[in-house]
């Protein structure tokens, strides 16, 4: 109860302290000024409202604007479209016109040609027709004539036609005897002419075998009238030569053996990958510049086992060709490559009878290749060009230009062809095995090949075989040779490069 009346007490007191604040004239001020408030606050949201109102009506129009323009666009974009497809259409129906009429025209064409050729068949026989006809009238006045004359000779006598007649009988009986005896003659002569054949063949044998006797008899003169017996070195001198030649067992050991000027420091340095004038070159030249025998180590890291040994070319005035072999301790290498430029002399005919003789694998190459074959195909070029004159016809001068697109084939062709026969020849006569591949490349291409790069077909002749024939002679002879798997597929107009070792990772 006594709660009840503090709090109704408490709630006047509350509104006479707010009728109080109201009458308060400051407070009074302080509501209107806020009502002001309140109803500028009002009207600026109904102006900012009907501003909003007024911007989303113009967008809304330039949002309808924009859609009937760019549907307008659509429209316009879809009707050049049409047109562009019916002019294409127009246009390939107008190419398909044209390639058939140009078929027929093509057609037409070929019917007037072979028309042509038919009106000149035609008149060719004619005109045939024509001379034969003519060559017949003239027969005709010559039967005429002859039957005239005929005719004059009848009115001869019956004595004289008989004696006439008596002779055409002998003269056809001597005919018939003069006949057989010139078969039993020409009999005879064909007899005599198998058996001078067979002779002959027997001759040549005879020959080619005396020959080879008398080259292994010049030799053997040659080393008495220099009074040094064939030396088979001992097993001392053996390893002294290993020991002098920094021979490393376990590794491979190459020999480039040769006259003096035939490019052994250029064939080493492709072999090894190396340019000329680099630091670990060997010396190149165009006389003999290898005095010393040179020894190189392979500077590829996966090629590490191979050293390759420059030799001094024989017939110098250091070495002679008959102790040329021994004298440079060549007995003690792997394999030898008897190297030549342009001929195939006894230096390298010695050295391949020694290579035999200590069962040495030996290789016969042949360097500057490209070189050669240039020479050739200049000369080609020059006799083809002296042939040349402008008063021929067209048919020679296609002729002509067919010849000088195949100049560096032939003169490659030639090059080979020569180089194979000659060598064939020359080991023939000094009774080798004529059989023996000679081996024919260019030091460039080699070096390519080395390098791991690719090389045109065209520029190819014998440098991957060299490379693969070398290895597998060295596997015959070692028991634990460097891996050699050569790739030898084509791709397109150049072979890829295989890895000897790691040729072909540089």
């Amino acid at each position: 109860m006594g709660n009840k009346q503090s709090k109704a007490a408490k709630a006047e007191v509350d509104e006479i302290n707010e009728r109080t604040i109201r009458r308060n004239p400051v407070v009074q001020a302080m509501e209107r000024k806020h009502r002001d408030e309140l109803e500028d606050l009002q009207k600026a949201a109904e102006k900012r409202a009907e501003a909003d109102e007024n911007i989303r009506s113009r967008q809304e129009k330039q949002h309808q604007k924009n859609l009937i323009a760019l549907q307008s666009q659509l429209d316009q974009e879809a009707e050049a479209r049409r047109a562009a497809e019916e002019l294409h259409r127009e246009a390939e129906q107008k190419r398909i016109k044209a390639e058939q009429e140009a078929v027929d025209h093509a057609k037409q064409a070929e019917k007037a040609q072979k028309a042509r050729d038919e009106a000149v068949y035609a008149a060719d026989k004619a005109r045939e027709a024509m001379e034969g006809a003519q060559y017949q009238a003239q027969n005709e006045r010559r039967a005429r004539d002859e039957a005239e004359v005929a005719r004059k000779n009848a009115v001869l006598s019956t004595e004289e036609y008989k004696d006439r007649e008596r002779s055409a009988k002998d003269a056809a009986a001597k005919a018939d005897e003069a006949r057989e005896k010139f078969e039993r003659l020409e009999k005879k002569a064909r007899l005599m002419r198998d058996e001078t054949e067979d002779q002959l063949q027997l001759f040549k044998a005879d020959q080619e075998k005396t020959e080879k006797e008398l080259a292994k008899a010049r030799r053997r003169e040659a080393q008495l009238a220099e009074l040094q017996p064939v030396h088979e070195p001992t097993r001392v001198e053996h390893e002294q030569t290993k020991r002098d030649r920094q021979y490393i067992e376990g590794r491979l050991h190459f020999a480039i053996a040769g006259v003096a000027g035939s490019g052994k420091s250029s064939l080493i340095n492709a072999f090894r990958g190396v340019s000329k004038g680099t630091a670990s070159a060997a010396a190149t030249g165009v006389v003999e510049t290898t005095r010393g025998i040179g020894r190189y180590e392979d500077p590829h890291p996966d090629r590490s086992k191979f050293v390759w040994y420059d030799i001094p070319g024989a017939g110098t005035t250091n070495v002679s060709n008959f102790d040329y072999f021994v004298k440079q301790g060549l007995y003690i290498f792997d394999a030898i490559i008897v190297l030549f430029d342009s001929r195939f002399v006894d230096t390298d005919i010695t050295i391949l009878e020694n290579c035999k003789r200590f069962n040495i694998p030996a290789f016969i190459v042949r360097s500057k290749s490209d070189e050669h074959i240039k020479a050739i195909a200049d000369e080609m070029r020059e006799m083809l060009d002296e042939d040349e004159s402008e008063d021929e016809d067209d048919i020679r001068s296609k002729d002509r230009e067919a010849r000088r697109t195949r100049i560096d084939a032939d003169a490659k062709e030639e090059y080979i062809s020569v180089t194979r026969r000659n060598v064939k020849e020359n080991l023939q006569k000094a009774g080798l095995d004529e059989e023996q591949r000679i081996y024919l490349i260019s030091r460039r291409t080699l070096l390519r090949i080395v390098r791991g790069k690719q090389v045109a077909t065209t520029k190819l002749i014998d440098e991957y075989e060299l490379i693969k024939d070398v290895m597998a002679a060295i596997k015959e002879r070692r028991i634990d040779p460097p891996a050699f798997k050569p790739d030898l597929s084509k791709s397109g107009s150049y072979l890829n490069p295989f890895s000897w070792g790691g040729w072909g990772r540089r």
